[in-house]
């Protein structure tokens, strides 16, 4: 009887929990990418400038890396469903409430809570994924980040086609609209029951680690090496997308953007179901590896050519920097368990995210000051490039604790 129990637990696949994770990735990107295609609308009603824009679809993104540690402590502390739950409802909210601002400081203020809300629900998917999903641990992980890379899909594909004209081509509309799918999605996982529930992380209670074991520590190399695999992946996918149209304007080809951003924000959804074949590669050097100099190729093309080899050149980028976040955000609960999955989590996010927020920060500036656009990009390249030394020596990655 035993045996027979744990052969079913074994070939059991959790659908209703892989749908839910599936859910909570997609509303993790929509409220981000909702920015881009909005960018130029937002940027008329307040005056904003090129640094401004970047940072418009960038804040969210640096309040996901110093999010994370307070992330990883709600997390030990309240449980993985009250967590998540939070961190969506804030994020819907806060999604709402940069609709209605009066103000660009307002905005950017908004944005920062919708980032922290965020924070909680990516910081939670790689230990739900464990916890949920225990026995489908490569499958729950390129789940849900399948759906993260449908919601930006969604997001940069269907704004302006379809959701600017229900919202009357008000953009602050268009932002609420996006939010209440984001609520209906907490909803579902406030009533979802996971099949497993061995693992305690599920409640807060006394038998659960102390919060403090989940926080990282910025001495821990791994956590360095890891987030600066992460921050080069992030940066390179979000670097496009953030200064796209002012870079297509600047060559007078402003007519191509929605075609390119579709088809850019197309490449994250066929990269992720392309992992879905090759679960194995999770935990690998040499993916990583591959993806990352495709990664500097094609931001390389995307500088130096304009038309078409262009915007192939960053279809490129798009593809292969997803391959590698994919692999990088899979990677805690394949080497890591209970509270380490969290705790290199957490510290992956803060540091990746935050260079992914500070390196366009500044070639914003740097275009700013010297009035040529596609300048904003050349930190990032530099930052790709040296990202690679991060990559290791072992062919796979070894156990964390």
């Amino acid at each position: 009887m035993r045996t027979e129990t744990a052969r079913n637990a074994v070939t059991y696949t959790p659908y209703g929990m892989l749908a839910i994770l599936w859910l909570v990735g997609w509303t993790l990107r929509v409220p981000i990418l909702t920015a881009p295609p909005l960018a130029t609308n937002i940027a008329n009603s307040f005056g904003l400038g090129e640094a401004s824009i970047g940072a418009l679809t960038m804040l969210p993104i640096v309040a996901v890396a110093f999010g994370a540690i307070p992330a990883a402590w709600i997390i030990t502390k309240f449980g993985l469903r009250v967590a998540i739950v939070g961190g969506l409802i804030c994020a819907g909210a806060a999604s709402v409430g940069r609709g209605q601002v009066p103000s660009a400081e307002l905005l950017f203020f908004a944005s920062v809570i919708m980032g922290l809300g965020i924070a909680v629900c990516q910081t939670a998917l790689p230990l739900a994924t464990r916890t949920w999903t225990p026995t489908h641990l490569a499958l729950g992980s390129t789940v849900y980040l399948n759906g993260m890379m449908a919601g930006e899909l969604s997001a940069a594909g269907l704004t302006r086609p379809i959701i600017l004209p229900l919202a009357n081509f008000d953009w602050r509309i268009a932002l609420i609209l996006w939010a209440v799918p984001i609520l209906i999605v907490a909803i579902l996982v406030l009533l979802s029951r996971p099949a497993n529930t061995d693992d305690s992380s599920n409640l807060p209670d006394r038998q659960n680690p102390s919060p403090v074991t989940s926080i990282p520590s910025l001495r821990d190399r791994h956590v360095w090496q890891y987030g600066i695999l992460l921050g080069s992946s992030v940066l390179a996918f979000f670097i496009i997308n953030a200064y796209s149209g002012s870079v297509l304007k600047a060559r007078g080809e402003s007519e191509a953007l929605s075609a390119l951003l579709l088809a850019y924000n197309t490449t994250p959804l066929l990269a992720s179901l392309c992992l879905l074949l090759v679960p194995h590669w999770i935990g690998k050097r040499a993916p990583i590896a591959i993806s990352g100099i495709a990664t500097v190729i094609g931001l390389s093309g995307f500088i130096i050519f304009d038309s078409w080899l262009s915007w192939m050149s960053a279809l490129v980028v798009g593809y292969a920097a997803t391959i590698k976040t994919i692999l990088l955000v899979s990677l805690p609960p394949k080497i890591a368990k209970g509270t380490a999955v969290t705790r290199l989590s957490a510290g992956m996010t803060l540091i990746g995210f935050s260079l992914a927020f500070i390196i366009p920060l500044i070639g914003g500036w740097i275009a700013d000051t010297t009035g040529t656009v596609v300048i904003a990009l050349y930190p990032a390249l530099a930052f790709l490039i040296i990202g690679l030394s991060a990559l290791g020596r072992h062919s796979e990655y070894q156990n964390y604790k």
